[in-house]
C-alpha cells in the first residue's frame, strides 16, 4: 500500500517478487517463443503458478495484473501484433426502442423472456497478439469457423442447448457418428451460417417444446433477414424483433453474454495449450492452438452450461434496461441494501 511521507509525496508500493521464479519463468518464455507459440498473459500466469508450487518459494505471490505488468517491464516484454460490433445508433432511437421493449416485456415474467443471437467462432485461431521479446513471426490465421445460435431467458434459468452450424454435414472428427449421437444439435450449409430455413425449423421445435411444457414465452431476435418467419404460426412463442440499429445497446446477448462465452472458450483453449507445452509435446512449426470441430463443440457446450450457474446472464439482461422494470423488481432493488 502507498504511504505518505514527510515531504507530502506518496511512494509507490514495493513490488514483491521471487528472483528464482522469475529466472525460470523467463527461461520458459524464451523456450516457448522459440517454438513460435503465441503467448498470452494467462499462459504466463499459469506457468508462474506452477513454478511457485515447484519451487516451494517463501514468497506467496498472487500473480496479479500488477505483478505481470512489472514482470513484463523488467524483461522488456511487449504485447505485439502477429503478422481482422458496436452498431451506430441514434440515442433517441435507443431510448424509444427501450421504452417499446419495456412495454412488451412487462407482460411476461423474466423466466419467460428469451433472447437468441448467432455468433461465429473461429475455434482454432491463435490470438492476434503475443507477448514476446522481439517482433513476432507471422502465423497463418486459421479461420475455420462454426456458428452458434445461443438462446437464454432473462433470469438465466433456461440456457437452451446451442444450435451449432458448420460447413460439413459429416465432419471427419465425428468418426462416422451423428451429431445427435454425440449430444449436439447440429446443422450444416456451405457458409456455416443461419438461414431462413434453419431458423424456421429451430423456431418450430422451440414452439413445440414450449407447448409440451405448457409455457408461453416472448422471444427477442435481431432483424437479420434469416429471422423472417411471416409464414409460420406459433402457438406458444411470441416472436418480436429488436429495433433496427439498436442491438449493440438493447440486445442482452450483445450486452456481454456472448463476450462472456467467448472469454470462457479462450480460457479453456489456453489451458489446453498450456498443458500441451507442459507435457513437452512437439509443437514447432505447427499451430498449437488448433483443435478439431468436435473438441470446439464440446468446450462450447460445457462453457454455455457453466454460464447458466452464474449471474452473468441476468446482469446482461438488466444492463440493457429492457427487462426487470416492474414494480416488484423496483421494490426488491430498493430494499436490497
Amino acid at each position: 500500500m502507498s504511504e505518505a511521507y514527510g515531504d507530502g509525496k506518496r511512494r509507490k508500493p514495493l513490488e514483491v517478487t521471487s528472483l528464482a521464479l522469475e529466472q525460470k519463468l523467463w527461461a520458459w518464455i524464451q523456450c516457448v517463443e522459440a517454438q513460435n507459440v503465441c503467448l498470452s498473459r494467462e499462459l504466463i500466469r499459469m506457468k508462474a503458478q506452477d513454478l511457485q508450487k515447484e519451487l516451494c518459494d517463501a514468497w506467496d505471490l498472487k500473480f496479479s495484473d500488477g505483478w505481470l505488468s512489472g514482470f513484463e517491464r523488467r524483461h522488456a516484454l511487449r504485447c505485439r501484433q502477429r503478422h481482422g460490433e458496436a452498431a451506430s445508433a441514434d440515442s433517441a432511437a435507443v431510448y424509444l426502442g427501450r421504452q417499446q421493449l419495456q412495454d412488451l416485456t412487462d407482460e411476461y415474467a423474466p423466466q419467460d423472456i428469451y433472447n437468441m443471437d448467432e455468433t461465429g467462432l473461429c475455434y482454432a485461431m491463435a490470438p492476434a497478439r503475443s507477448i514476446c521479446t522481439r517482433g513476432a513471426r507471422g502465423v497463418k490465421k486459421n479461420k475455420t469457423r462454426i456458428t452458434l445460435a445461443l438462446t437464454t431467458n432473462a433470469d438465466g434459468s433456461d440456457a437452451l442447448p446451442p444450435l451449432f452450424l458448420g460447413r460439413a454435414k459429416k465432419p471427419y472428427c465425428f468418426k462416422k457418428r451423428t451429431a445427435a449421437q454425440l449430444g449436439f444439435n447440429y446443422r450444416a450449409n456451405q457458409k456455416a451460417w443461419m438461414t431462413g430455413h434453419l431458423f424456421r425449423e429451430w423456431l418450430l421445435n422451440l414452439d413445440r417444446d414450449m407447448r409440451a411444457s405448457g409455457r408461453h414465452i416472448l422471444l427477442l431476435v435481431d432483424n437479420a433477414s434469416s429471422h423472417n418467419s411471416d409464414e409460420l404460426v406459433c402457438t406458444n412463442v411470441r416472436l418480436e424483433f429488436l429495433p433496427p440499429n439498436t442491438t449493440a445497446f438493447l440486445q442482452p446477448m450483445d450486452a456481454g453474454i456472448i463476450a462472456a462465452f467467448k472469454r470462457g472458450y479462450r480460457r479453456k483453449q489456453l489451458r489446453w495449450v498450456y498443458d500441451k507445452i507442459k507435457r513437452g509435446e512437439e509443437i514447432k512449426n505447427s499451430n498449437v492452438y488448433k483443435v478439431d470441430q468436435l473438441q470446439a463443440m464440446s468446450w462450447s457446450k460445457e462453457i454455455w452450461q457453466e454460464l447458466q450457474s452464474k449471474d452473468t446472464i441476468e446482469n446482461c439482461f438488466r444492463h440493457t434496461g429492457i427487462v426487470f422494470n416492474g414494480v416488484d423488481e423496483r421494490s426488491k432493488e430498493e430494499t436490497s441494501y
